[in-house]
């Protein structure tokens, strides 16, 4: 936990003392252990980074002086259109893509998606949001990408998509079979990447993302998994 999240009195409140999480303060018992007078790294969900000094612990509690003074870090200017892997595979691929500072992420339906995975338990809310959460404090961030499930491919590639291509610089869709490599973003681009699901999108899929205004291209011959392909195209663009 390189973050701890503590809860804000009042909206404007940046000086303040709190009695910290009781997941937090069990975390900093068995790991950190910390003494009167230590400084800790913590943040408030969607607002500023600061420290806390502890005033006072024991077997039950910690209590915290908070100091916020610092924004959080940059968004990437990337849209990441991910096609539902398996539902323990999208777990790692979202704590990735949070952990590199991916701005949006849409989840979507496709021919090759099974149905049953969008009634995973690791989909509920408090599923995506612990994952979410433990993904911020790995890297030190206060704000989730912006998240949205499309459960109708058709709807989303010809009512949504071309929306969220226009707002970015370049548009991407990864294919194995294009000829074409995936460039680097120059400075200042922002970028949309479109991942289909193991084994692909569908010929008339690939046609309306390509009408949306989606390029085709590759990271080489070999077909990756999901969670490959995630890691390898983000690593490329950031």
């Amino acid at each position: 936990m390189n973050l701890i999240f503590v809860d804000q009195p009042a909206p404007s409140a940046s000086s303040f003392d709190c009695i910290l999480p009781e997941r937090a303060h069990q975390h900093l018992q068995r790991i950190i252990r910390p003494k009167t007078g230590d400084t800790l790294r913590v943040a408030i969900l969607n607002g500023n980074l600061g420290t806390a000094t502890v005033l006072q612990t024991s077997a039950t509690q910690t209590q915290v002086h908070v100091e916020l003074t610092t924004p959080p870090p940059v968004k990437q200017p990337i849209t990441l259109v991910l096609a539902l892997p398996r539902p323990k595979m999208l777990r790692r691929i979202l704590s990735a893509a949070v952990e590199l500072g991916v701005e949006q992420i849409h989840v979507i339906h496709s021919y090759r998606v099974e149905k049953s995975f969008w009634q995973s338990p690791y989909l509920r809310d408090d599923a995506i949001a612990s994952t979410i959460l433990s993904a911020l404090e790995q890297s030190v961030d206060t704000k989730a990408p912006h998240l949205e499930w499309h459960r109708a491919f058709k709807p989303f590639a010809q009512d949504r998509l071309p929306t969220l291509v226009q707002a970015r610089t370049r548009a991407w869709l990864a294919d194995h079979r294009s000829d074409l490599s995936l460039d680097a973003c120059a400075p200042g681009d922002s970028a949309l990447l479109c991942i289909g699901p193991e084994g692909g999108f569908i010929d008339y899929e690939i046609d309306l993302l390509e009408h949306a205004g989606l390029q085709k291209v590759q990271l080489g011959p070999r077909t990756l998994r999901v969670e490959t392909a995630v890691s390898a195209l983000l690593g490329k663009l950031i």
